[in-house]
């Protein structure tokens, strides 16, 4: 999580499957209800009992999906805000409500089991619910107040968003805005774990527990310096692409995935890949002659227009298609601002499609 959620908490009560090797005494942090602190899981008689609901702090469960995501305690500790003695007092507290180990130390790391996973996921939405109840709550009596986290990918950080933010501040002045720039699939992972309030990103494979909607279709094109291949002008044939380096962008970059899916289509390769992190990197490397690559026309229009790049297409190609989409939380309701910024960013392209997952 991007902030602290805090909710509530209730006398409800669910059974859940106990690990018989677990320790059995009850551990407590000094911030415990007095009813949780009278709850205990037990085995009577070869029976479950049942443990409070209050129990999976949500504390504790964001200290479990910093431990996923840091690698260590120490780490995950720091990130909570809390000592490492608390976390590991409070990571015990939650293996026993929920009666499975979740976290095996290895060495000097720590890693979540599959049970811990199973949990981490759940978390997330969880903690991304209470986080929605927050800010509705908050929006009540500040509507034009308050953050707004986006994660976005390169395209839409660099041309979608900035005039859609120029509205929206004009709209909602109150309202402070916090971009990352990221990957496509790494901003799927932000949105699904409640890091990013909405994502904009290219299409990528998903699995995360997001909804998607179309923005707009977006072009991928192939971009070279003036001469380097053999005609400026019409498609080159495959060979003489092969001749050259492939410049592209990171792992889960949509546009590294759609380039590399197209040309395998059409059993296209090249000399060599390099990799870069930055598309204005990619940009400079082509028109200094280093390589050539596949780019948004959205992002090179203007180089093309100038004549520092060249446009070029490879016979027998498909034309590179690939849809950008808001994503959103798939449980859970948007926060008053990511709401608004959405409804901006649809209305600025208007492509009303959606898909889940």
């Amino acid at each position: 999580m991007h902030r602290s959620a805090h909710a509530a908490d209730r006398a409800a009560f669910v059974s859940v499957p106990l690990e018989t090797g677990m320790p059995m005494n009850e551990e407590t942090s000094a911030g415990d209800s007095a009813t949780s602190r009278s709850s205990s899981i037990a085995l009577n008689g070869g029976r479950l009992h049942r443990v409070h609901v209050e129990d999976v702090h949500p504390l504790r469960l964001r200290l479990l999906l910093e431990i996923d995501r840091t690698g260590t305690i120490s780490a995950a500790a720091e990130r909570c805000a809390i000592g490492q003695p608390s976390a590991s007092m409070h990571l015990r507290n939650l293996e026993r409500a929920v009666g499975q180990r979740l976290v095996i130390r290895n060495g000097r790391g720590s890693k979540l089991t599959a049970a811990g996973k199973i949990v981490a996921s759940h978390a997330a939405r969880m903690l991304g619910t209470l986080e929605s109840m927050r800010w509705a709550l908050d929006a009540l009596n500040a509507p034009s107040m308050g953050e707004l986290a986006i994660a976005a990918s390169q395209t839409p950080s660099l041309v979608l968003i900035p005039r859609v933010l120029r509205d929206f501040s004009a709209r909602h002045p109150g309202v402070s805005v916090r971009l990352r720039t990221l990957p496509s699939e790494l901003v799927i992972r932000e949105v699904a774990r409640g890091a990013a309030d909405i994502g904009i990103a290219g299409e990528v494979a998903c699995s995360e527990p997001v909804v998607r909607k179309q923005i707009l279709v977006d072009e991928l094109v192939g971009i070279a310096s003036v001469g380097l291949l053999s005609s400026d002008v019409g498609p080159v044939t495959s060979d003489v692409f092969a001749r050259h380096s492939l410049l592209l962008g990171p792992e889960g970059s949509s546009t590294r995935m759609i380039t590399e899916r197209y040309l395998a289509r059409a059993n296209c390769r090249a000399a060599r890949i390099w990799t870069f992190d930055s598309s204005e990197a990619i940009k400079r490397a082509v028109a200094d002659g280093i390589g050539v690559s596949f780019m948004s026309q959205l992002l090179v229009s203007h180089e093309i227009e100038c004549g520092d790049l060249v446009p070029f297409r490879i016979s027998g190609l498909e034309r590179m298609m690939r849809p950008i989409y808001a994503v959103q939380p798939g449980l859970g309701e948007l926060t008053p601002q990511a709401a608004r910024f959405a409804t901006l960013m649809m209305d600025a392209h208007r492509a009303p499609v959606s898909s889940r997952g």
